[in-house]
């Protein structure tokens, strides 16, 4: 069997799913998948919208893991395989795979399990016209349609602009080069269409403007709105495309049209010596830039057939998708919602409920009537205890009487309702390092606290300074924490977000802290002079005697994946927080010192491991699963 770890953003899960398909069809092997189904809000499992062959899926939370080591899996997975990255391809010819006998030979009675970057296309295209027909929608997408009606005739092309994640590795191309790009591709295609696809597509309607031969494609439909774009993008003649995105990347690999021309900054990091290819060097992009004339757009709701943008039929709304230049960012709002609404009323509850989310999330929608409506739709959808969260955050502005808080299992929450609720200041201190990867555990319950309306505060700390060489995908774990540490130096000056998600809660520097622990801690709580600051923590520093808060000590055991704390901290200091908290959410049985609130947490709505041929909706995934939602509701209850 050939397994395969399916993670990060879109097209890195398609080079991922590619390379092991080849590598199964090679060896005439059965396919698994190992995909990340949580933790990390940004990205998600999204292969099952695509004709991905019926295969296995191993599903467990990666939260579940037990112990500090650099590979993250179930002990009882680890026993069976032989973790193996790019290292292990050998050239066959034109194309690269692992040789079956070799790996049985290192590796006897082992399974082979992939993990790694694997971002080079000669591990795949062996097998590229069956791929091509794997990665086009299982379901058919009328955004979709519509665009191919609309390049119909014209010779389109599309142009790729990552943003965000390349902005802070200081790999962002640039505007000047997509302005050179467009003047160069105008000139060598008469009459052409430019169509804008990108992850902060405010940005670049402010630095390309508009012109007439200009669109800006945009699905305003979450993850399946990604996908969307991503299958458009496909569809068009030509490309110009972000170095080192494998966004655009893939797309053009997919496109099957023969004589593309496909334009790129500076020089070949793809390796690919395919002519199709043309590189703008710094001086051209300095030449040709200055010849680009920029209009600057007017943002407005744009209107079709008299109706605003957010207000019109679903045949209006795909039309503003595909030519987006003036809609405002409120009218994106507006169009996002309404299709969250279309789909609740056409019993679509799980893309509803992810439009949401998004909404909140991403575009910071804050209305006691929209969390109201929310926490409806997750009712609907089954997901009581995120439903109630909603609901606590609305009830701090308005009455609000509802159904699930007369039943058992919910009654206690009542407590939580009311306008004359106050808000509390919750400092989430974890114990292990930051890592812009995936949400950590404490993270998860500081942002379920803060959506219940509340003010959180994150204490982080920097993670290991070097890796060590003997590791598996040593290589691309040092480049993750050099990203590690640059997002961090951005989320401490700018407020908590992962990735195109910001959420703005103040972030402090573990290291500063511990300088001057009390008064910078007395400080923090100075911002929040009406409203009660609480200790939310892990680390022995911050959950102590000696800090003058209401304490909350969060005893995470097996099988989440920091029951490493009793390995690296010992259980001195462990005593010492169940001694000094307050409050202490736990598992565990042992004797509690007079007036200690101790929170037992359900350990029985822990999601379960599977290991069976299943679908999984794009929209499935969540950060907020029921075991952390149980929690942090435990906790707000218990510090009233």
């Amino acid at each position: 069997m050939v397994i395969v770890k399916v993670n990060a953003g879109l097209c890195n899960q398609m080079y991922f799913f590619a390379t092991a398909y080849a590598l199964a069809r090679e060896w005439g092997d059965e396919l698994a998948i190992d995909p990340d189904i949580d933790g990390n809000p940004e990205w998600t499992y999204l292969l099952d919208e695509f004709n991905v062959p019926f295969c296995k899926k191993i599903v467990y939370p990666l939260r579940y893991n037990v112990g500090g080591n650099f590979i993250k899996m179930p002990f009882n997975l680890e026993d069976r395989v032989a973790v193996t990255d790019e290292s292990n391809f050998e050239q066959d010819g034109e194309y690269l795979t692992i040789p079956q006998d070799k790996f049985e030979l290192k590796f006897p009675d082992k399974l082979v399990y992939l993990k790694g970057a694997f971002l080079k296309r000669q591990m795949f295209t062996k097998y590229l016209p069956e791929i091509r027909e794997i990665f086009t929608l299982k379901k058919e997408s009328l955004f979709v349609q519509e665009f191919e009606k609309k390049i119909e005739n014209i010779t389109a092309i599309g142009v790729h602009i990552r943003k965000q994640g390349f902005a802070v590795l200081g790999d962002d191309n640039g505007i000047d080069y997509f302005m050179a790009a467009i003047v160069f591709m105008r000139a060598k295609y008469e009459g052409a269409k430019f169509f804008i696809f990108s992850d902060d597509l405010e940005s670049v309607k402010i630095g390309l403007g508009t012109a007439d031969d200009i669109f800006y494609v945009d699905a305003m439909n979450g993850f399946r709105g990604d996908i969307e774009e991503f299958i458009c993008l496909t569809k068009c003649h030509h490309y110009i495309l972000t170095r080192r995105s494998t966004y655009g990347r893939m797309a053009e690999i997919l496109n099957a049209r023969h004589g593309k021309t496909s334009v790129l900054f500076g020089e070949n990091t793809w390796n690919d010596p395919e002519d199709r290819f043309f590189f703008l060097a710094p001086e051209e992009v300095k030449k040709l830039s200055r010849i680009f004339v920029k209009k600057q757009l007017d943002p407005g709701f744009k209107k079709y057939g008299g109706k605003q943008a957010g207000g019109g039929t679903w045949q209006e709304l795909l039309e503003i998708g595909l030519d987006s230049g003036t809609v405002s960012l409120e009218g994106k709002r507006n169009i996002i919602f309404q299709k969250a609404k279309w789909n609740a009323a056409s019993g679509e509850y799980g893309q509803a409920v992810h439009l949401c989310r998004l909404l909140e999330e991403q575009y910071g929608v804050d209305d006691e009537n929209f969390h109201e409506y929310f926490g409806d739709i997750l009712c609907q959808y089954g997901r009581l205890r995120e439903a109630a969260v909603e609901y606590i955050c609305a009830a701090k502005k308005k009455a609000l009487p509802k159904k699930i808080f007369k039943s058992m299992e919910f009654s206690c929450y009542k407590k939580l309702l009311g306008t004359g609720q106050k808000k509390k200041h919750y400092v989430i201190a974890q114990y292990g390092p930051y890592t812009s990867q995936y949400v950590s555990q404490m993270q998860m319950i500081g942002l379920i606290l803060g959506r219940m309306g509340n003010d959180v505060s994150f204490i982080l700390k920097k993670g290991v300074t070097e890796i060590p060489e003997d590791v598996p995908n040593s290589a691309i774990m040092e480049w993750n924490r050099k990203i590690d540490g640059k997002w961090l130096d951005l989320v401490l000056e700018h407020g908590f977000s992962i990735g195109r998600f910001y959420y703005g809660y103040p972030c402090y520097d573990y290291k500063s802290i511990m300088q001057c622990k009390i008064p910078y801690l007395q400080k923090m709580a100075e911002k929040y002079v009406e409203e009660e600051t609480i200790i939310v923590g892990r680390d022995s520093e911050i959950v102590s005697e000696d800090v003058p808060f209401r304490k909350v000590f969060v005893d995470f055991s097996e099988p989440f994946d920091e029951a490493y704390l009793k390995e690296e901290v010992g259980d001195a200091a462990i005593n010492g927080m169940y001694c000094c908290a307050d409050v202490v959410v736990t598992r565990e049985k042992r004797k509690w010192k007079q007036g200690q609130q101790v929170v037992k947490w359900d350990e029985g709505i822990l999601s379960v491991q599977q290991d069976e041929e299943t679908d999984i909706p794009c929209y499935e995934p969540t950060l907020y699963t029921e075991d952390y939602l149980e929690i942090a509701l435990k906790i707000a209850l218990s510090t009233i």
